[in-house]
């Protein structure tokens, strides 16, 4: 038993010493990632807001020494407990991400995320399911430029209602559902132009001349945004 009790000391002590490094880097990471998520959510009309990704250790008499002495608690991620924070209005102190963003704020600092990480993020495909929540039209374009800008390095799939982010789209789908017979079936059409400028202007509020025409401007905008975007690296 005194064996294995000094066995595990000193493997307390080396996930101490291994835990404390990580930290430091995770600590230096996090910095790094709160500028470039502001410097996202500047481009979503959310600026003035702040975000960081706060870290906490917990102390623990039967956990991994650290600081000369210090024991804390650690799990198979590390020592730290790591929570992400904001201030979505100017004047506010931070406070965690998950009791106080609305729908429209989650939706995007998700995308501001996403396109941060985008680079070092082996997901191949990203499903972004009513990321129009709380959006406006003029946020929703900067919203659909993003993503689009997202699908140079990712397969992206975007369910909207939010006709300035469908027309982002590579592709659009409609996608509906039946009830036949006794059950409720689900398809999924792709739309030719034709087609698409129809469902556009039925997003706008219903086929109607002047929305079939403003439809139109919308995908002659968005084309102009993505030509003038091309060459633009992900950050």
């Amino acid at each position: 038993m005194a064996q294995l009790r000094a066995q595990e000391s000193e493997l307390l002590v080396q996930i101490g010493a291994l835990g404390s490094a990580l930290s430091a880097k995770r600590s230096a990471a996090g910095k790094r990632l709160s500028a470039l998520v502001m410097a996202e959510l500047n481009d979503l009309q959310m600026s003035g807001g702040k975000f960081a990704a706060a870290m906490q250790m917990t102390d623990d008499v039967h956990g991994a020494p650290i600081d000369g002495g210090r024991c804390v608690a650690f799990d198979q991620t590390g020592i730290d407990a790591v929570e992400f924070m904001i201030s979505p209005n100017p004047g506010e102190p931070l406070k965690p991400l998950v009791k106080i963003a609305s729908g429209g704020e989650t939706a995007r600092l998700m995308l501001a995320l996403k396109g941060v990480l985008a680079q070092a993020d082996q997901t191949p495909t990203l499903i972004f399911d009513e990321i129009d929540q709380g959006l406006g039209g003029r946020v929703g374009h900067v919203v659909g430029q993003k993503l689009w800008q997202l699908a140079a390095a990712h397969q992206v799939l975007c369910i909207t209602h939010l006709p300035q982010l469908a027309g982002f789209g590579d592709a659009h789908f409609r996608v509906e559902k039946q009830v036949r017979g006794r059950r409720t079936v689900t398809s999924a059409a792709t739309l030719p132009d034709a087609a698409r400028l129809v469902e556009l202007a039925e997003m706008l509020g219903g086929d109607s001349a002047a929305n079939r025409q403003s439809a139109a401007e919308l995908l002659e905008l968005v084309a102009v945004s993505k030509q003038g975007t091309k060459a633009r690296k992900p950050r």
